[in-house]
């Protein structure tokens, strides 16, 4: 019996061992999994949660124009931003952001939701550039949203305002609509060139954004840096411009619309290029207001289209020399071919009028003179596709390929054109009397100021058709050197030099006798070729003094200087402005004159020191979002 209690007694304490044991070891398992397991899942976590990577954004290149004066610049700014590790998912605190921030709460939180759905998860900018007062509203707002932080970051300053702002352009956020457009070149969120030199060279300024991976508190401070990836910063880009001519151009224009350009005849590399009104690139740095939005976008003088690229204008009068070209290669006139003038001409049942009665004329004093009967006459002649070929061989059809987007295509008409844009049979037809609307630049004819400088140029270098260009080259981060690109290579036309030297004389006699004699330059042998392009229609004369400014003739003059060895091509286009001798020409004078005489003696000083402000005319309403 007593056997039998010690032998339960033994197997009850059996159990209570194993069972301490089991305990024990349950316990020690437990340890682990807190000490080792678990301990090692929330430091991850809470580093994850501490740990932030920074993108460090890369500063783009600087721009110079091609005498080293500084044209674009950058410096160090605030931005409010929501860093993409950041991005809130409570859409009750992302209505109240945008609230207080007087934003579309739709529109911050697609912002958000694209931002979170992007390649790379790039940032939101909420507010650029802080002054300090929006320092210390960024900081309000951080105590009442955490997810908020302040970044700093490299912002462009263009030194000249308005200067040259269509041919620079500026830089932006891609947006959803541009990240469509080019899925595989940007990144939601990142700063790129949206028009001008910035937009074409992109990839050559950019830079390369660098990281920087640090510890933060409670508040978002960093409080330790664990590495860093510098950013690389952007190629810095000299342009072709003068700054100098670029100004004189800017201020001859005033309160006018239009568009000039020069060309450096060497190899076609643009010395100036404005376009009235111009646009100060600065503004597009920030949220604009919409009293800009309205400017900008809604006005009917359109500030933000480059007229010298994208304009189409009749080119009138200049056209003629193309005429005169095609005439004489043709062999349908010699120098020496007498037609009469007396004050129109007669031709398929319509009178096509002249501005004068000039009687008996050969080619020089028509062209000098610029009789329209001349001209008319070699309409006549000559069929509109055989114009139509003689401008596309010569440049006046197409692009010009010049370094900048969104440029337009120049126009001289002929049948198969016509047959294609034309919605009826009859507006597909072409009609004798359309030629002879072209011969003098008028009908459905339409050049830019830019192709236009480029077809005089050809005459000047007798058949060298270069393609325009901005970039000059880059600079040596190293040395500070320029390093020059080489231009694309010219097209030889093969212009016989016989029939250059006929165009050539007359266009001098244009400026030393004819229309444009009023913009003689002392010591500059200018030539040129003057143009009044016809904006609307009338009957007699009298009409015209009381048509509104918009419907007046524009006024053009193009050419080269000097006649000996020339070394720029020009174009200028004035609208509404009336006669192109009294309008544009005066402007050619201006740029020779600075050119070939202000420029050696007294050179403009460059932009972002003493430099004037743009003209009146391109100024925008003020205000903006800090």
């Amino acid at each position: 019996m007593e056997g039998r209690i010690r032998s339960l007694l033994h197997r009850r304490l059996g159990f209570l061992r194993a069972g301490v044991w089991v305990m024990i070891l349950g316990l020690l398992a437990a340890y682990f999994w807190v000490q080792v397991v678990l301990r090692r899942e929330m430091r991850e976590t809470a580093q994850r949660q501490a740990v932030k990577n920074r993108t460090t954004p890369a500063p783009r290149g600087l721009l110079f124009d091609r005498n080293g004066h500084k044209l674009v610049d950058n410096r160090r700014a605030l931005n409010l931003v929501i860093q993409s590790e950041d991005l809130p998912r409570d859409l009750a605190q992302v209505e109240a952001l945008a609230r207080v921030l007087g934003r579309e709460p739709a529109e911050l939180k697609r912002r958000i939701a694209a931002s979170r759905q992007a390649a790379g998860n790039r940032l939101v900018v909420l507010q650029a550039n802080l002054d300090e007062t929006g320092l210390a509203q960024a900081e309000l707002l951080r105590s009442r949203f955490p997810f908020l932080s302040v970044q700093a970051a490299p912002r462009r300053v263009y030194l000249g305002e308005g200067l040259a702002g269509h041919a620079l352009g500026y830089v932006g956020e891609v947006d959803e609509r541009l990240l469509a457009e080019a899925p595989d070149r940007y990144r939601l969120g990142e700063i790129v060139g949206r028009s001008g030199f910035e937009a074409a060279h992109n990839d050559l300024i950019k830079g390369e954004d660098g990281m920087r991976r640090i510890l933060v508190d409670q508040l978002g401070r960093e409080v330790a840096l664990y590495s860093v990836k510098e950013p690389i910063p952007g190629q810095s880009a000299y342009l072709t411009l003068d700054a100098g001519l670029q100004q004189v151009l800017a201020e001859s224009f005033g309160a006018e619309n239009g568009a000039g350009v020069v060309l450096d005849l060497r190899d076609g590399g643009i010395l100036a290029m404005f376009s009235s009104p111009s646009m100060d690139p600065n503004l597009f740095l920030d949220r604009l207001t919409q009293e800009q939005v309205d400017y900008f976008m809604r006005n009917p003088a359109r500030p933000m289209m480059n007229r010298a690229t994208q304009g189409l204008y009749p080119p009138g009068s200049t056209f003629k020399l193309l005429m005169a070209l095609a005439a004489l290669e043709k062999g349908i006139i010699t120098p020496s071919t007498v037609i009469h003038c007396p004050g129109g001409k007669n031709l398929y049942g319509r009178f096509f009028r002249c501005e004068h009665v000039h009687g008996p004329m050969t080619l020089l004093p028509a062209i000098s003179g610029s009789c329209n009967s001349y001209f008319f006459e070699l309409g006549s002649r000559l069929d509109i596709d055989e114009i139509h070929a003689a401008a596309l061989k010569y440049g006046l059809v197409g692009k010009t390929g010049v370094d900048l987007p969104a440029e337009s295509a120049s126009r001289v008409p002929n049948r198969a054109w016509k047959a294609k844009v034309g919605k009826t049979d009859e507006a597909r037809r072409w009609y004798a009397g359309e030629t002879i609307s072209v011969a003098i630049g008028q009908g459905d004819t339409g050049l830019t100021p830019l192709a236009l400088a480029r077809f005089y140029g050809m005459l000047a270098t007798r058949g060298r058709l270069h393609t325009p260009h901005l970039l000059y080259g880059r600079r040596n981060e190293t040395t500070g050197a320029l390093e020059v690109v080489p231009p694309p290579p010219p097209q030889e036309l093969g212009l016989d030099p016989r029939v250059a030297e006929v165009l050539e004389e007359g266009l001098y006699q244009v400026v030393e006798q004819g229309t444009a004699r009023g913009s003689r330059l002392e010591g500059v042998k200018m030539v040129g070729k003057t143009g009044t392009a016809q904006v609307r229609a009338f009957k007699d004369r009298g009409q015209y003094a009381s048509f509104e400014k918009r419907f007046r003739d524009h006024a053009l003059f193009a050419g080269y200087a000097p006649r000996e060895n020339p070394q720029i091509a020009f174009a200028v286009v004035v609208e509404n402005a009336g006669f192109g001798a009294s309008s544009a020409a005066p402007i050619a004078k201006k740029l020779c004159q600075y050119w070939f005489v202000d420029r050696l003696a007294k050179p403009l000083p460059p932009p972002g020191t003493t430099l004037r402000p743009a003209p009146v005319a391109a100024s925008a309403p003020a205000g903006g979002a800090p």
